[in-house]
């Protein structure tokens, strides 16, 4: 009994493809041997008077990093870019990471202070569970997703 053509092509392309991945280059990032953390976060406040930074950020193992997102205030003139360099450091008993630099556009080019859990792993909380926000936004009533990744 004769296989089917498209059978027998289904199991080329799976082979060629099977061969492929067995010998692709593992995957680098872009920031080289450097790279400490990526680390990404949602923040949302609902409401009129509402908003959202939507931000990722890279950490070099040499205190030094970038970030690049955006930000959001409805009451504002709407979204806008947000890129930059930052410094970070360690808590003092080691447990929290401490971003300096990240500047909100959107929220009239705020700085903000960026304080994340130094662990692996995903995060929820509040609208400044994880950085601070400028005194004109409600605070502790929007929702933040966080996830920090090596």
């Amino acid at each position: 009994m004769k296989a089917p053509r498209t059978a027998m092509a289904g199991v080329a392309v799976a082979a060629l493809a099977a061969a492929a991945f067995a010998t692709a280059a593992p995957a680098s990032a872009s920031y080289g041997g450097k790279a400490a953390y990526q680390i990404a976060l949602s923040d949302n406040i609902s409401g009129k008077q509402g908003g959202g930074v939507w931000i990722w950020w890279a950490l070099n193992s040499d205190g030094t990093g970038d970030y690049s997102g955006s930000d959001c205030g409805h009451g504002g003139g709407g979204a806008a870019s947000d890129k930059g360099d930052v410094t970070w450091n360690y808590s003092t008993d080691g447990t929290q990471i401490i971003i300096h630099g990240t500047v909100l556009n959107g929220l009239g080019g705020y700085e903000s202070t960026v304080t994340i859990p130094a662990t692996f792993g995903h995060y929820t909380g509040t609208d400044e569970s994880f950085l601070t926000l400028p005194g004109f936004l409600p605070g502790g009533i929007g929702n933040a997703q966080l996830q920090v990744s090596p």
